[in-house]
């Protein structure tokens, strides 16, 4: 069994560091890129950005007198910086649902979609 002297381990764990960054930072570059907006701290937490600006567009179908920076503020304090999971759940627990297209969504994540299509337009 061949040891590794102290050069060759630290070449082998500098190149391990690389390998590692390199896909952390390449998944940041491949990313996809969106114009900034006034709401990004909130559309943040959506996967699929434009995914959720084509269920806004119905979900803003439904919504009257959906002013984009007062739905902007008013969601900013229900999700209190938490994971949008959580207060999706929270949403559907106390029965806060908007309909989009025949589908019941929970009414943040309906709204932080009705976001990403104003933020889109």
């Amino acid at each position: 069994m061949k040891t590794l002297s102290r050069r060759q381990t630290l070449l082998l764990g500098g190149g391990l560091v690389v390998v590692a960054g390199g896909g952390v930072g390449a998944r940041f570059l491949l990313r996809k890129r969106y114009a900034p907006s006034a709401y990004d701290d909130l559309l943040v937490q959506l996967d699929d950005r434009d995914a959720a600006a084509q269920i806004g567009e119905t979900v803003l179908a439904s919504v009257e007198d959906f002013e984009p920076a007062t739905m902007a503020a008013r969601l900013r304090q229900r999700i209190a910086r938490r994971p949008l999971s959580v207060v999706s759940v929270e949403d559907a627990g106390a029965a806060r649902l908007v309909e989009a297209g025949g589908w019941v969504l929970p009414e943040t994540l309906g709204l932080i979609c009705a976001l990403a299509a104003k933020a889109a337009a």
